[in-house]
């Protein structure tokens, strides 16, 4: 391991640490503190079921790319197909969808502001990650030029 590897591992794994308390306490914790909004049952479990396919999906995607570090593996390949069309980060983004369908079932401020720390977490993440795929990969940044990170472009028709 370079010194450089090892400089890059301890913000690489306090960001999955912080990803995983959160996810802890959205999915397992039922707080409210009295802070209460209206519930939204259908869209919520929707929501949860469309996050889990897309984290299938860029899960078999990736394969043995797939990885919860934000460094890629030394033997990963970077992927443009699948949801990778569409978005550069499409396991952050099926997570969020994911988390906000937890939201909206409990009806929670509490979990609300998790969702929201969670999406800061990852533009965080994202970013960081960015840099060591813009290294290993020449083409990335032609990538990200042309694919938005989170949220898919909406093509109008006219």
């Amino acid at each position: 391991m370079s010194a450089r590897e090892d400089l890059n591992r301890w913000p690489s794994r306090l960001f999955v640490l912080v990803q995983g308390i959160i996810l802890g306490l959205l999915l397992f914790t039922h707080l409210d503190f009295g802070w209460s909004v209206t519930r939204f049952f259908w869209l919520g479990t929707t929501c949860e079921w469309i996050g889990i396919v897309g984290i299938l999906a860029a899960a078999f995607t990736l394969q043995r790319s797939l990885t919860a570090m934000p460094i890629p593996k030394e033997n990963g390949k970077m992927a443009r197909q699948g949801l990778y069309r569409y978005v550069r980060h499409p396991m952050y983004t099926s997570v969020l969808l994911f988390s906000l369908g937890i939201a909206l079932y409990s009806g929670t401020l509490y979990k609300y502001l998790l969702v929201g720390s969670l999406l800061v977490l990852f533009y965080l993440k994202s970013s960081y990650e960015e840099s060591f795929l813009s290294e290993k990969y020449p083409d990335y940044s032609n990538y990200a030029k042309v694919t938005p990170r989170f949220l898919p472009k909406l093509k109008w028709k006219t």
